[in-house]
């Protein structure tokens, strides 16, 4: 359980930030109308960040479910390059009971760390991935607590604040250009595709991460 534990710690930084994101989705998701169990179950089972604000925005909107899940799915395609790097890189050792139990604790946060660091053992990883969950987890059920008495204003900040921190926390020096072109990318998608309002967005997105998987270097850590 050593390893575990190291794992854990490896991920404080991570888990503090979680808690009021969590707990910005946790509120969000019952003041659009999704009940407390509901909301604490997409944490549970869903478990990605992003896709899930855009998930309960898309409630508050009255879209379609279909819709719905086809903007989770979209938004959650970056993860199919990032399994291939981890399984490539870190996870190569692992049976594939271990690597479909990992898959579901890597999100972008346990991503980037993983990459920074050398290839680590089974329990180390779980460390860090439950650290991560159970920390989205109970945040989420906080929020959702206090949701109907605060306004909605006061949660959205936090996203954004998060992957902006990561971003400059994990940034290596031999990455900067290709993240430079990444983000340059991405922005001039939004603008230029803002006219269709969320379906502009979410084109904005997915051509961000074809985008971003030109780039193995980001997602393996090979040297230049």
């Amino acid at each position: 359980m050593q390893e575990f534990w190291r794992g854990y710690r490896r991920v404080l930084g991570v888990v503090a930030g979680f808690l009021p994101i969590a707990m910005s989705f946790g509120a969000l998701s019952v003041q659009a109308g999704l009940s407390l169990w509901a909301t604490v179950g997409m944490s549970l089972g869903l478990y990605a960040g992003a896709s899930q604000f855009a998930a309960i925005e898309a409630v508050k909107q009255n879209l379609p479910w279909l819709s719905i899940v086809l903007t989770v799915l979209i938004i959650n395609l970056r993860h199919i390059p990032m399994s291939f790097a981890a399984v490539h890189r870190n996870y190569q050792q692992f049976s594939v009971g271990q690597r479909w139990l990992l898959a579901h604790g890597l999100i972008d946060e346990t991503f980037a760390l993983e990459m920074t660091d050398e290839a680590r053992s089974f329990w180390f990883y779980i460390g860090m991935h439950v650290g991560c969950w159970s920390s989205w987890t109970i945040g989420t059920w906080v929020g959702a607590q206090i949701g109907l008495f605060l306004p909605e204003q006061w949660f959205q900040f936090a996203l954004p604040g998060l992957f902006l921190y990561l971003l400059v926390s994990n940034l290596r020096q031999r990455w900067r250009r290709e993240m430079s072109i990444i983000l340059f990318a991405g922005i001039a998608l939004t603008l230029l595709l803002r006219s269709l309002d969320s379906a502009g967005i979410l084109l904005a997105i997915l051509g961000t991460t074809v985008i971003a998987c030109c780039f193995p270097r980001l997602a393996t850590g090979e040297k230049s």
